[in-house]
């Protein structure tokens, strides 16, 4: 197992829409791993000239990303304030209106140009205001997946440089660092963590200081184009997160005790030590 730090700041925010909205399209208050996961994918695909997009079985259609997948067993998120603007980094949700083309939801007389003006609506588009904000991702990546994929180490993080959006194509961000270290061991609870992490995996000491959030529980569904079996509600589990009310900032989660199924992993830099809680499915 090796473990990726990837380090870098927004430009302005993100925005990355919830899996069941169509029109509406409201947000994830911080991106889901998936999401990380297809940020990496974009240089890896670029760098080996894989294709956006792959088909199995001459009839599902997957995202690129889902392929990377099998390499990159988890991937963890959290606000920095060493990198921000003004050295603090915060983030807060928020809905914007936009003006939005509504006619591939319509059909029949409202595609004919004299029904033009009911074209385009008005909608509520969801983003994570979070300027100048500070990141940073925590990939753990197994190494036997890199080798089946003819991803090198070198590609990994030339790959990891090479990301210039986390979300929608908006949402810009600039990398300044990407790290890798092959020393990556379990500890003990109790510990802490800057890092989100799914709630049944452990109990926590400082709920006052931390936010529940929702996200997509990974499956390889979410990089499916049209599942046959369309996600919802159900697909999502709650993750803890450092925060407070309805603003999103960097902390730490005391975590007392791990639960059956979890895992605390620590990846020991040269000059720091990352501890993340995972399922413990990561390490098999």
């Amino acid at each position: 197992m090796k473990a990726l730090l990837v380090e870098g700041v927004f430009h302005w925010g993100f925005s990355v829409r919830i899996i069941t909205e169509s029109a509406g399209a409201q947000y994830y208050p911080l991106p889901p791993p998936s999401t990380l996961i297809g940020a990496l994918a974009y240089g890896v695909n670029a760098l080996l000239a894989h294709p956006e997009c792959e088909a199995q079985k001459r009839k599902n259609l997957y995202s690129g990303a889902r392929r990377l997948r099998r390499a990159v067993k988890w991937a963890a998120f959290a606000l920095s304030d060493e990198l921000s603007v003004g050295g603090k980094a915060a983030a807060i949700g928020y809905s914007d209106f936009i003006r939005s083309f509504r006619l591939i939801y319509q059909r029949g007389v409202r595609h004919q140009l004299e029904q033009k003006r009911m074209w385009y609506g008005i909608s509520a588009h969801g983003k994570v205001y979070a300027c100048g904000a500070g990141f940073k991702v925590l990939y753990l990546i197994d190494e036997r997946g890199l080798e089946e994929l003819g991803v090198s180490e070198d590609v990994l993080v030339r790959s990891a440089l090479s990301i210039v959006r986390i979300g929608a194509r908006e949402g810009l961000v600039s990398i300044f660092r990407a790290r890798l270290t092959d020393s990556v061991k379990p500890v003990n609870a109790p510990t802490v963590t800057e890092y989100y992490f799914p709630s049944r995996l452990a109990e926590i000491g400082n709920p006052e200081e931390v936010m529940s959030i929702m996200l997509p529980v990974m499956s390889d569904r979410l990089w499916e184009f049209r599942p046959r079996k369309p996600l919802g509600l159900s697909d999502h589990e709650e993750y803890y997160t450092p925060g407070m009310g309805y603003i999103l900032r960097p902390g730490r989660i005391e975590v007392v005790r791990l639960n059956k199924g979890a895992l605390a992993l620590k990846a020991c830099l040269r000059e720091r030590e990352e501890v993340v809680v995972v399922p413990d499915e990561v390490m098999r």
